[in-house]
């Protein structure tokens, strides 16, 4: 299973977790094994629809980009791709009406839906729908397993999707791996030694 070290984007600066404490450039890559994958949680572009393109490009000189800056139309998925994702994750509750097709018609990069407490169903209809897709779940762990729609998901999309979930402190890692998840996003303040 893959760990892949998160960091969020808030007000143009780096974040090693949510109310983590500001990051330069240069601590990222020290922390940061060279040419690994990155996933950015870009506030930014989520919340305010300003996405961070200046700093991805930069980002991109020593890592590979998995970039969540919260997409509303096929031209920002390009925007993204051109400022050096490999990797892209849509927020459905962003952009409601998706354009799945015209997205993977212009990337062969992989597509994420992230998948939230309150956006649960149309990304999982879209999964079932398109075979290039895959899921990052942002919830705490107990709901995921209690939640029975959650572990539908699980059993029908692990055959067929990647899924990834967005770790809570003490995620049970090797259980997830056993249910077919294809990795966890650790928040980077979280992540202790070589990522």
């Amino acid at each position: 299973m893959e760990i892949v070290p998160l960091i969020y984007i808030k007000d143009g600066k780096l974040l090693a977790g949510k109310d983590g404490k500001p990051l330069s450039i240069d601590d990222l890559f020290k922390r940061v094994n060279k040419d690994a994958m990155l996933y950015i949680l870009d506030l930014d572009g989520i919340e305010h629809y300003n996405s961070n393109f200046d700093l991805y490009q930069k980002l991109t000189e020593h890592s590979i980009l998995w970039i969540d800056n919260g997409p509303r139309r096929i031209d920002d998925v390009m925007d993204t791709i051109m400022a050096g994702a490999t990797t892209i994750t849509v927020r459905i509750d962003l952009w409601p009406e998706a354009d799945v097709p015209g997205i993977l018609e212009i990337t062969d990069d992989e597509i994420y839906l992230a998948i939230t407490p309150e956006y649960k169903e149309q990304p999982r209809a879209l999964l079932l729908s398109y075979e290039g897709l895959g899921a990052v779940v942002f919830s705490e762990e107990q709901q995921i397993e209690q939640n029975f729609s959650y572990a539908n998901m699980f059993n029908e999309a692990t055959l067929k999707h990647k899924i990834y979930l967005y770790a809570i402190p003490h995620m049970n890692v090797s259980y997830w791996g056993e249910r077919g998840v294809a990795g966890i996003l650790v928040d980077l303040d979280k992540k202790e030694g070589d990522v």
